[in-house]
């Protein structure tokens, strides 16, 4: 079940009545969220409810040992246990034949015949949510918390599937206070940019760059360029969609989730882009790996070993392909020379920031093919088509390419829209609002391409 089906439209609206109804008690609205969040998990498959729950009671108890023991070895331990859960998914595909083969020499053939393992919705973000239930304990940031607040939170449906990354120190508190409802506004213009995203702008380039990529070698060279520039685009419109939609579904439930896009295609170097792409993914990677590796504390040399890292683990927990630990050290390696210009105080940010940005984000971009390419030779494929010119150039390429020119100047323009929109339906009659709302939706289902894709981070 997807958030765009109008099956989830009626549950959702169900669950939003019934919700409100229990108002005058956070707990039982915690039942009723815990049902809803088990629920949607069930659609998906009932397996994976059984994932979330076992992930649910290994962490509550490990919470309690952690906070009783009061060791750094009881959280070394749990996070070991944790990460090797999710290792164990993420990567079984990969370790499939040797694990198979183990389990006959064990004769345990019976096993071995029933392999088959899909990789259950969601696990990377409620992993990465533990951990940081965890580490606030050993902080003593926060207490154990009850077993139905924690199951809330690991499975809570709209962080579930694509994250945001919620820190428990962040959402946890939010379970255990009444709701009040509010923000409406808020609400209609973050489910307005969400569906305008998704499904007009990510579903037309979805169309576009797909058909570029899967055969490069067919098309001009000034098209192909289009499309490596388009890729990000697209993924940006797809993700942050989402990110819009499901903040607006907290919301209208009293829940707050925390930004995670911030304009990062208009940032003048990598770190500006990493500080407002995916942020609650770049500051976890950040606070729980890159700070614990040192940072830049122990000198120049090793801050960049660290930074390499990283990135180097970032990249491979998107998926097991080289493709993405190339992704992921292209970005380190970049950061690494951004990190050496800036030694040697030189900076062109400040003196040519449209150049900047343009520089900034065409590395991007370059490296969202090889993210995308399931084989280093395939995204191989896609760069070197964007010099090759057998293929002769249309008009139409040619008004393309000016018309993204002219969007480039354009979006750093554009910061304050969502403030401007929201400022406009605070002075417009509450009668009116559903009107338009429904208006501007219908319009978007008329134009929208057939068919509506997946989320692209729902597999990761």
């Amino acid at each position: 079940m997807t958030f765009f089906s109008a099956e989830f439209a009626i549950i959702f609206l169900c669950f939003f009545c019934i919700y409100w109804l229990i108002k005058n008690s956070f707990r039982l609205q915690n039942y009723l969220i815990l049902f809803f969040n088990y629920f949607l998990i069930y659609t998906f498959s009932p397996y994976f409810t059984f994932v979330v729950l076992f992930q649910t009671c290994f962490v509550s108890y490990f919470g309690l040992f952690i906070h009783y023991k009061k060791s750094i070895n009881a959280l070394f331990s749990a996070l070991f246990f944790t990460l090797t859960y999710l290792c164990f998914f993420k990567y079984y595909d990969f370790i499939y034949t040797d694990f198979k083969n183990i389990l006959e020499i064990l004769n345990f053939e019976i096993l071995a015949k029933n392999l088959d393992i899909v990789f259950p919705i969601g696990i990377s973000f409620y992993t990465f949510a533990s951990i940081t239930y965890l580490v606030s304990i050993q902080k003593k940031e926060l207490k154990p918390a009850k077993f139905i607040t924690l199951a809330c939170y690991l499975s809570f449906f709209a962080t579930l599937l694509a994250g945001p990354i919620a820190r428990a120190s962040f959402l946890l508190p939010q379970f255990e206070k009444k709701r009040v409802f509010k923000n409406a506004d808020i609400i209609y213009v973050l489910l307005f940019f969400g569906i305008i995203k998704k499904i007009l702008i990510a579903n037309y380039l979805h169309g576009y760059v797909g058909g570029v990529f899967s055969d490069p070698n067919e098309h001009n060279m000034l098209k192909v360029i289009t499309a490596v520039y388009l890729y990000g685009v697209w993924l940006y419109c797809d993700f942050s969609g989402y990110i819009d939609i499901v903040t607006a579904l907290a919301l209208a439930i009293g829940f707050t989730l925390p930004i995670n896009f911030n304009m990062p295609y208009a940032s003048l170097n990598l770190k500006e882009f990493w500080a407002k792409w995916h942020i609650s993914l770049s500051t976890f990677i950040k606070d729980y790996i890159y700070i614990p590796l040192g940072g830049n504390k122990k000198g120049y040399f090793f801050t960049q070993i660290n930074v390499i890292i990283a990135f180097a683990l970032s990249g491979i927990w998107h998926g097991v392909g080289l493709n993405f630990l190339i992704w992921g050290l292209m970005h380190g390696v970049g950061i690494n020379i951004l990190n050496t210009m800036q030694k040697f105080r030189i900076n062109i940010s400040s003196k040519m920031p449209h150049l900047s940005m343009f520089i900034t984000y065409s590395f991007v971009s370059i490296a969202w093919v090889y993210f995308d390419r399931d084989e280093i030779s395939e995204a191989n494929n896609v760069i070197l088509s964007m010099f090759n010119t057998t293929h002769p150039i249309t008009n139409h390429d040619i008004m393309l390419i000016f018309a993204l020119i002219i969007l480039f100047f354009i979006y750093p323009k554009t910061k304050n829209i969502k403030e401007i929109l929201i400022n406009f339906l605070a002075v417009t009659p509450a009668i009116f609002k559903p009107i338009v709302f429904s208006f501007i939706l219908a319009f978007v289902f008329a134009i929208m391409p057939d068919g509506i894709p997946d989320f692209i981070y729902s597999s990761f």
